[in-house]
């Protein structure tokens, strides 16, 4: 079998948070009780039951727990979840497991824990080592809490440790951004997602931005933290990957690639997108209604049928975003297209712009780094 006949990640969605972070749109939620989520982790268990054996599932099929905020899961409830992953066939020997962490919520008997699980990734929300960035977008952990749950991440054997930064928020400049990276460096990462902020209509940060009441970086400035990162992870010993990810060799995230490969997956939960080649179902985002239509027997949710102009369009702006770039005669092998024959003439400009590199010998197609700075610019070729 070929790697996009198989599940080749597993995702479980945990949508409680202790606190709703004023820039995230995602599905998750604050107020619920233990209970809640014991009702919720029952859901999951029972969808995973009815679901698990949709398609051939890849022995090393990577793990991920995200959110949300996983590690508010009490501990018996992240139990049932593995364990129904394991008794389905869906975590046997994966290529890695991760799971997400709010640094809020972390100590080291709970890290511990999940070591013990199974996990061997574990992925820290840090967004910013300046107290007032983080009051200012409503995270509820500080600098120094950050700092020490990596330090306990390292205490209890996790090898592989990933933070999430955020630049471009309320307060921050070059100074204050220079100084995170500059600590996480310090603290010994060997893989860090920077993000540029993105104001989503209808969530709270928005409506404070548009009241005037908070101000963020001008677009020069924004260009200017862009190009910091660009600049000082690399000479830190990270490679850029992929247009927001850096590792040294070997700590890439595994399960990120499986989408950027346009690689089937299977998700669980409220809100959890799955997607097997031709087709993408995505359950229902309220909590409630989640659980009632699984206990119904079946989970709510949209199913978005893609046709082949769509699956070849996404299947590159995807595999785009990565260094590596599309494999040519992988392209043709899996999608009956060759690119260059379909938009050799549109990708011509880009090419010659060197945003876009051509290596006939290898038979690559990929995004340079200046190329990667306008890449919607370039994805706007395939998208029709």
């Amino acid at each position: 079998m070929q790697k996009w006949e198989q599940i080749q990640g597993v995702y479980l969605h945990t949508p409680f948070c202790l606190q709703k972070c004023l820039y995230c749109d995602f599905a998750s939620y604050a107020g619920f009780s233990e209970a809640d989520m014991a009702a919720y982790t029952k859901a999951v268990c029972c969808e995973i039951e009815q679901r698990g054996q949709s398609m051939p599932v890849a022995a090393d099929a990577t793990v991920y727990f995200g959110g949300g905020t996983p590690s508010l899961l009490p501990e018996k409830l992240l139990a049932e979840l593995v364990e129904a992953l394991h008794k389905n066939g869906l975590w046997r020997q994966p290529a890695e497991a991760t799971i997400e962490v709010n640094p809020g919520t972390a100590d080291k008997q709970k890290l511990r824990f999940f070591k013990e699980l199974g996990f061997d990734r574990i992925s820290f929300g840090v967004q910013s080592l300046n107290d007032n960035e983080l009051r200012a977008v409503g995270r509820i952990h500080t600098a120094s809490e950050a700092l020490e749950a990596l330090a306990m991440a390292q205490d209890v054997g996790f090898e592989r440790i990933s933070a999430d930064l955020i630049y471009g928020l309320p307060r921050q400049n070059l100074a204050t951004l220079q100084q995170s990276l500059k600590i996480l460096m310090g603290a010994g990462l060997q893989h860090l997602s920077v993000y540029g902020l993105t104001v989503e209509e209808g969530t709270p940060l928005a409506h404070l931005l548009d009241e005037g009441k908070i101000v963020l970086p001008d677009e020069d400035m924004q260009l200017a933290m862009y190009e910091l990162v660009q600049e000082y992870l690399p000479s830190q010993g990270l490679k850029r990957y992929e247009i927001s990810n850096y590792a040294t060799a070997g700590q890439e995230s595994r399960h990120n690639l499986v989408y950027w490969h346009y690689l089937p997956y299977l998700s669980f939960g409220s809100a959890a997108c799955s997607f097997n080649g031709q087709q993408r179902f995505t359950a229902v985002p309220n909590v409630a209604e989640y659980i009632k239509s699984v206990g119904s027997g079946v989970a709510a949710g949209v199913v978005e049928r893609l046709d082949a102009e769509t699956q070849l369009a996404e299947y590159l702006f995807m595999g785009l975003r990565t260094l590596e770039g599309i494999d040519l005669r992988e392209t043709e092998q899996r999608f009956k297209c060759d690119v260059m024959l379909k938009f050799g003439a549109e990708l011509a400009r880009f090419i010659k712009e060197k945003l876009v590199a051509l290596d006939t010998d290898k038979k690559r197609l990929r995004l340079t780094e200046q190329g990667m700075r306008f890449s919607n610019e370039v994805f706007e070729i395939f998208v029709k």
